[in-house]
C-alpha cells in the first residue's frame, strides 16, 4: 500500500514530461512550417504551380527511404537480442523523426527508446540500437556522397566538399564499426551497471550488420529520387537548364551530404545546413532559383510525410506492459 502514492507521483511526472516534450515538438514543427512558407513565397511560386503527381512521387520515395532505415533499426534491435514487433519498431522510428526538429537531437533517442521499450525490448539495448542505426546510416550516406562527388561532380571548384565528406564518413563510420562499438560498451559497463548490455552487444559483428548497411544504401537511393521528383515538380521555366537522369548521381550525393551535415550540426532538422549544401551542389545544374525552391519544397514534403506516419503509428500502436529491465 505505501508504494501507491510513489507510483502515482512517478506516473504523474512522466505524463507531465511527455506533455512538455509533445508541446515542444509541436512548437518547433510549427516554426519550421512558418519559416518554410516564408521562404517559399520569395521565389514567386505557388503550390498550384507545382506538379501534384511529382510531389506525390517525392513523398512516396521519402516514405520508402525512411522505411528502409526503420527496418535497419528493427534489425539492429533483433541483433541485440530484443524482440519488438514490426509495428513497435516502425512506429517508434517514425515517431522519433519529429524529435529532430528540436535542437540537440536528444529527443530522437528519448522518443524512440521510450516508445519501443516493452516486455520484449529492454531500454539499454534500445538506446544502443539508436546509435548503431544512426551512425551506420550516416556513415553509409557520407560514403555514397563522397564517392559520387569524386566521380561525377566535375562542375565545381569547391574541393572542401570532398574533404567534408571524408571527415563525416570517418566521424560516423569509425564509431559504427562493431568491434569499436563493443569496446566502448565494455568500457562503459565498468563504470555503470550495464553488464547485461555487454552480453546483448556480443552479437553485433560485421557479418550481422553489413546487410543492413546495404539496406541503408537503398534507403539513400529513395531519398535521392525524392529530391529528383521535387525538381521535376517545379515548372521548367524556373530552371536555367534541362534536368536529366544523368544528373541523378549528383542529386543523390546532394541529399546524402545535406542530411549528414545537417545531422552533425545538431540544428533542428538541419535547418540552414541542408539548404546550403543543396544550393552549392545543385546551382550549377539547375540554377540558383530552382535549387533554392527545391530545398524549401523538399523540407515541407518530408515534414508532412513524417507527420502523417507519426500520426498513423501513434494510433496503431497499442502499448504493451512496460519492462523494468535495463
Amino acid at each position: 500500500m505505501p508504494e501507491k502514492p510513489n507510483q502515482f507521483g512517478k506516473s504523474t511526472l512522466l505524463n507531465i514530461a511527455r506533455l512538455l516534450v509533445f508541446s515542444l515538438v509541436v512548437w518547433m514543427i510549427y516554426r519550421t512550417i512558418i519559416a518554410s512558407q516564408q521562404d517559399f513565397s520569395e521565389y514567386e511560386l505557388s503550390f498550384r504551380d507545382l506538379s501534384f503527381q511529382w510531389l506525390s512521387i517525392a513523398a512516396i520515395s521519402y516514405s520508402l527511404g525512411l522505411t528502409c532505415f526503420a527496418c535497419f533499426w528493427h534489425g539492429t534491435l533483433r541483433i541485440l537480442g530484443q524482440q519488438p514487433s514490426r509495428t513497435e519498431s516502425l512506429g517508434s522510428y517514425w515517431l522519433s523523426q519529429l524529435g529532430k526538429y528540436v535542437p540537440g537531437k536528444a529527443l530522437v533517442i528519448i522518443i524512440r527508446s521510450e516508445r519501443v521499450c516493452s516486455v520484449h525490448t529492454k531500454r539499454n539495448p534500445a538506446v544502443a540500437a539508436v546509435f548503431i542505426e544512426t551512425l551506420g546510416m550516416m556513415a553509409v550516406g557520407a560514403v555514397i556522397s563522397g564517392l559520387l562527388l569524386a566521380i561525377f561532380y566535375d562542375r565545381h571548384q569547391d574541393n572542401y566538399l570532398l574533404y567534408l565528406n571524408v571527415g563525416l564518413a570517418i566521424a560516423a563510420g569509425i564509431p559504427a564499426m562493431p568491434p569499436l562499438f563493443r569496446k566502448v560498451i565494455s568500457i562503459l559497463s565498468k563504470r555503470k551497471s550495464k553488464g547485461s548490455l555487454v552480453v546483448d552487444i556480443e552479437s553485433l559483428t560485421l557479418k550481422t550488420i553489413w546487410p543492413f548497411w546495404l539496406l541503408s544504401a537503398v534507403g539513400w537511393g529513395f531519398l535521392g529520387f525524392s529530391l529528383h521528383a521535387v525538381l521535376y515538380a517545379i515548372p521548367s521555366e524556373h530552371s536555367v537548364s534541362q534536368l536529366g537522369w544523368s544528373d541523378f548521381p549528383i542529386i543523390l550525393s546532394t541529399v546524402a551530404l545535406a542530411m549528414v551535415a545537417g545531422f552533425v550540426s545538431l540544428l533542428p532538422g538541419g535547418a540552414g545546413i541542408r539548404e546550403y549544401v543543396i544550393l552549392t551542389l545543385l546551382t550549377p545544374i539547375v540554377g540558383v532559383a530552382l535549387a533554392a525552391a527545391s530545398a524549401v519544397i523538399l523540407r515541407l514534403i518530408w515534414l508532412f510525410v513524417e507527420l502523417f506516419f507519426a500520426s498513423l503509428f501513434f494510433i496503431l500502436m497499442r502499448r504493451k506492459p512496460r519492462s523494468a529491465l535495463e
